[in-house]
């Protein structure tokens, strides 16, 4: 396939689609009946919670930011120091007496590490103590024993959201609270946060999606390289919208976060693995006779995003398309006005400009 002349995908509308990956375009106010309090927590007991499956973290979600050796290193030096903490955040679902780490997964990491992990080598650094620095945690036990003592029984001060998993504008505040706690340079994306909060069988799918060879060389996607969930989240767009964009209401995150929420462990019927089968049917009818056999050309987002929904909602049909006919209807869907570059530009997600892409990509590959 010849290369899309160079203005097809401005780099302005680039990067107000990439942005998307990251904004939360909600206003979410705290619900009523969601109690916050503080409390301290001993190491110890932080660890003995993590060991017993009562307080959940998911390095995975974070797992392009972890703290480096020499910053775990540093925190548990302070630790021993006993200098100031920052408080951690943790959500507790009042049902299930569930936990999960919303704001502190790092510096938790780093203790359970120190307390759990003997065979951990602390760095050599120059501004930590001696008695730590280049040290693996079995060498500190054996040799300075009061060091492990103290940082097991030192207590960290927590704040807990006392809350209901199972209702919905609870999971959308918890949603809001990790973009606020997460602001750094290096803050969560949007499908980041919704693989920790969303956990379940709907999640796993996407990831599985994901490393399929043919969604792969389709994006040309390097094995190894971390994209940070994006093309998990473009997987969830099209299927959300697959199954219906008719009451998109403007508002992408939360749009998803309630998809997801209502999925993530709905399998009547197989409802999962028929979506998942409708997207791979999609990705091979896209890779085998759109780009025969090569990577998707550079696309705006939101054009390959309508091209996958099209075909996806008129997968029967379209698969009985020759080449030449899928790439007419290819060529008709990028000429569209729907697509030009400047009616993507601005408030790409707002309802009227979404339902009229995926209403004019379902209507060339319906007939």
């Amino acid at each position: 396939m010849a290369k899309l002349p160079e203005n097809e995908y401005p780099e302005d509308l680039q990067l107000e689609e990439e942005d998307l990956l990251a904004q939360d375009d909600s206003d979410e106010q705290p619900p009523s009946d969601i109690v916050s309090f503080n409390e301290l927590r001993s190491c110890a007991d932080l660890v003995r919670m993590y060991e017993t499956n009562q307080l959940t973290i998911k390095p995975d979600f974070q797992r392009d930011i972890v703290w480096s050796n020499a910053s775990q290193t540093r925190f548990i030096d302070s630790l021993t120091k006993q200098l100031p903490i920052p408080s951690m955040c943790i959500s507790l679902d009042y049902n299930t007496n569930k936990r999960l780490v919303i704001d502190g997964l790092q510096r938790m990491w780093s203790v359970i590490q120190f307390l759990t992990q003997v065979d951990w080598k602390l760095s050599s650094l120059k501004d930590i103590d001696d008695r730590l620095a280049g040290k693996r945690v079995s060498f500190i036990r054996e040799n300075t024993p009061r060091i492990h003592d103290l940082v097991e029984n030192l207590t960290i001060p927590v704040t807990v959201l006392r809350c209901d998993y199972n209702k919905s504008n609870h999971m959308e505040y918890l949603f809001t609270i990790f973009h606020r706690l997460n602001t750094g340079a290096n803050r969560l994306t949007n499908q980041e946060i919704r693989n920790c909060i969303y956990s379940g069988q709907f999640n796993e799918t996407l990831k599985e999606i994901v490393l399929i060879q043919s969604f792969r060389d389709l994006f040309d996607l390097e094995d190894g390289k971390s994209y940070r969930f994006a093309h998990e989240e473009f997987v969830l767009r099209v299927i959300a919208f697959t199954e219906s964009y008719d009451n998109y209401d403007g508002n992408l995150s939360q749009y998803l976060n309630r998809y997801m929420e209502k999925t993530r462990n709905n399998n009547a019927d197989n409802t999962i693995a028929d979506r998942k089968g409708v997207f791979d049917r999609t990705t091979k009818l896209i890779f085998d006779k759109v780009t025969a056999g090569a990577a998707l050309p550079k696309l705006s987002k939101a054009t390959l995003e309508s091209l996958f929904v099209g075909i996806a909602r008129n997968i029967d049909t379209a698969e009985g398309f020759t080449k030449p006919q899928i790439n007419s209807r290819f060529k008709k869907l990028r000429a569209a006005p729907e697509f030009a570059p400047e009616n993507l530009k601005n408030a790409i997600t707002t309802k009227a400009k979404l339902i009229a892409r995926m209403e004019r990509a379902e209507a060339l590959f319906a007939q």
